[in-house]
């Protein structure tokens, strides 16, 4: 799948599931994120366990071999070209940063990737579409206020925004219909207490309620 396709489907499902690698072990990974995929989830994301990435990249494997096409499978919290690099040799299909990269921009352009940079003003936004990025993280995107996320986005659209921050249900229904659109979410999914007590059809519940929101027509979310 190429950059287009990615933030096409992206822009349809409106949501990409985290998990932190480094918090998690393999089998409860594997039985999380197929919670996930039965309550609906497509986008998974994987954060970059800084500064090996080696649980990161192994956890790619282990996902990708496990649901194949039935996940997109992305990597986060990527900070420089060469965590990029080998978050791609692992296997990962778009790269999500916390910060802007000309040299990660690049590098995605070149595998035809998707690339969701974190900005926070508006020089940052004009870079990261100059430089080519795909859709913008605004981060953090809950902490600052949604009125400031909805004059940027109004000033300088040229280019998608995504949400990534505390996200529940009702914050994620005010980030689509302030523009945002998608949102990321981790603490619904990546739980350490649901996980640890095996509680996983919790998180297929919680996914669900998610996309149930994401389905909705933007006037009626």
């Amino acid at each position: 799948m190429n950059k287009k396709q990615t933030l096409d489907l992206l822009k349809e499902k409106k949501l990409i599931f985290i998990f932190k690698t480094q918090r998690i072990q393999d089998d409860d990974l594997v039985q999380a994120v197929q919670a996930v995929v039965q309550g609906g989830g497509k986008f998974i994301e994987l954060t970059y366990d800084q500064p090996t990435g080696d649980a990161c990249a192994h956890a790619l494997g282990l996902l990708k071999e496990k649901f194949g096409d039935q996940i997109i499978l992305g990597t986060g919290t990527i900070l420089d070209e060469q965590q990029a690099q080998k978050a791609i040799d692992a296997g990962s299909e778009y790269i999500v940063a916390p910060n802007l990269s000309k040299e990660v921009s690049e590098l995605c352009q070149e595998k035809d990737l998707m690339y969701m940079p974190g900005v926070f003003t508006g020089t940052e936004v004009v870079n990261a579409w100059k430089w080519g990025a795909d859709v913008l993280k605004l981060f953090p995107g809950c902490e600052i206020t949604l009125d400031y996320a909805e004059t940027l986005m109004g000033v300088i659209p040229v280019l998608p925004y995504f949400a990534v921050c505390k996200m529940d249900e009702k914050m994620f229904k005010e980030c689509l219909k302030i523009g945002y659109i998608g949102a990321g979410i981790s603490r619904a999914v990546n739980n350490q207490k649901l996980i640890a007590s095996g509680d996983f059809k919790e998180i297929e519940k919680r996914t669900r309620r998610f996309v149930e929101i994401a389905a909705r027509p933007s006037d009626h979310v």
